[in-house]
């Protein structure tokens, strides 16, 4: 087990199957990076197992929007179906957010998540993985309570703000898919 660094142009993952497109975005205070991933030509679909449903997150026609911001310890990943339907929005909570290469930002994965379905209850997951990262001295005290902190934040405000982002979110898929197209 370690922390992970992961990057926006999901290096490894369905490498060859998909198309890729970052810019740089204002919201508010927050400054960061939007991306658009179009995957196609995928030869084994991707499914995850949650305790509360499974889904398809990739399959040709899939569509994922990434959204990073500097100075947060967050990363959101919207996930669409071939027919844009949400299936739904995936945060890792982060340990630091890099954007060294403006194009394919990179952030270290502390192990906790915050899962919005399309419908229902918001979750978190992965308290085992993170209280395991912490006994093994992956994860210091201090990130730990991080990781909570960020966490309850999270959720509260998606709780609060739940269509506001899903929204938002849509917006900017419209927006990027029509810059992609036309590269």
């Amino acid at each position: 087990m370690r922390i992970k660094r992961r990057d926006m142009k999901l290096s490894g993952f369905h490498d060859g199957c998909k198309k890729y497109y970052s810019k740089t975005i204002t919201n508010g205070s927050l400054s960061g990076v939007i991306s658009i991933t179009k995957f196609f030509n995928v030869s084994k679909k991707t499914e995850v197992h949650y305790n509360f449903k499974d889904a398809v997150i990739v399959d040709n026609g899939y569509t994922w929007i990434q959204l990073a911001f500097k100075d947060q310890n967050f990363w959101i990943k919207a996930m669409y179906d071939e027919k844009d339907n949400l299936i739904e929005i995936y945060v890792d909570v982060s340990k630091c957010n890099h954007f060294d290469d403006i194009n394919n930002p990179e952030y270290e994965d502390l192990f906790l998540d915050v899962v919005i379905p399309s419908k229902g209850h918001i979750y978190h997951m992965d308290d085992i993985e993170l209280m395991k990262a912490k006994n093994e001295g992956l994860v210091s005290d201090e990130d730990y309570k991080l990781c909570k902190t960020v966490c309850r934040k999270l959720e509260s405000y998606f709780e609060d703000n739940r269509q506001e982002l899903l929204d938002y979110l849509w917006r900017m898929k419209q927006e990027l898919n029509y810059e992609l197209e036309n590269l």
